[in-house]
């Protein structure tokens, strides 16, 4: 799940903005988000948390600047990706100035925002830690993070990590991970497989590269799997 922030003072836009978000949810059903908006600079600056993946900043509101509110931000986090919304394209060229990563226009357009929505997801993904993950394995307790695990294996009941460099084995259902994982990407190519979907190289004869190893996609599984990956990959799938 990642968090958005709507910063904008006129209920039409807000309107439109929240609109393009729940389309792009149903279109995109792993697509989930903690949204949460405000009509002043101050109020946003005042409560802000760099906890924030995603804000949308109106370039003009009453009490302040979006780009000054933008400045202040970048301030306490250097992380957020922020997408300016205006009605003027030379305000928007500003942003490198705060390292936007794009601008939409008003009135919004649902093509053109869930172009960029889909690029930004596909950045965040690949920045964000991921999911901590507590492995019981016969050498003691173990933590990673989601994002460092290339795909996950179910050999005679056990859970076969595979890190890369290192493989890590506990005891469990695949399951019951895959439920866990919702939300970080993971697909399964087939029953034996779980998939991080960041890891995949390339799809060749009814198979996926994930890393250096090379996974049989099941038949039943292959439709959704490359459809799963096409909209990671920020395809049309």
């Amino acid at each position: 799940m990642i968090k958005i922030g709507i910063l904008e003072d006129e209920a039409g836009p807000m309107r439109q903005i929240k609109d393009c978000l729940m389309r792009y949810q149903k279109e995109h059903p792993d697509f989930q988000y903690a949204l949460e908006c405000y009509d002043r600079a101050l109020m946003l600056l005042e409560q802000y948390q760099p906890d924030f993946d995603l804000l949308f900043l109106d370039i003009q509101v009453p009490d302040m600047l979006g780009m000054e509110a933008a400045h202040r931000i970048r301030e306490m986090d250097e992380h957020v990706m922020i997408v300016f919304v205006t009605n003027l394209t030379q305000y928007a060229i500003e942003g490198y100035s705060v390292n936007a990563f794009d601008y939409v226009l008003k009135p919004l357009v649902y093509g053109s925002f869930a172009a960029k929505m889909d690029r930004a997801l596909r950045i965040i993904s690949y920045n964000k830690p991921g999911k901590t993950l507590v492995l019981r394995t016969r050498e003691g307790i173990q933590r990673i993070t989601s994002d460092t695990v290339m795909y996950i294996e179910i050999s005679n009941h056990d859970l076969l990590f595979h890190l890369g460099k290192e493989t890590l084995r506990q005891w469990g259902s695949l399951s019951k991970l895959e439920k866990e994982l919702e939300g970080e990407h993971f697909f399964r190519c087939n029953s034996c497989y779980l998939v991080n979907l960041k890891y995949v190289r390339t799809v060749r004869d009814g198979q996926v590269q994930v890393g250096q190893d090379w996974l049989t996609i099941s038949k039943p599984r292959r439709h959704a799997f490359l459809n799963a990956l096409a909209q990671y990959k920020g395809g049309s799938g």
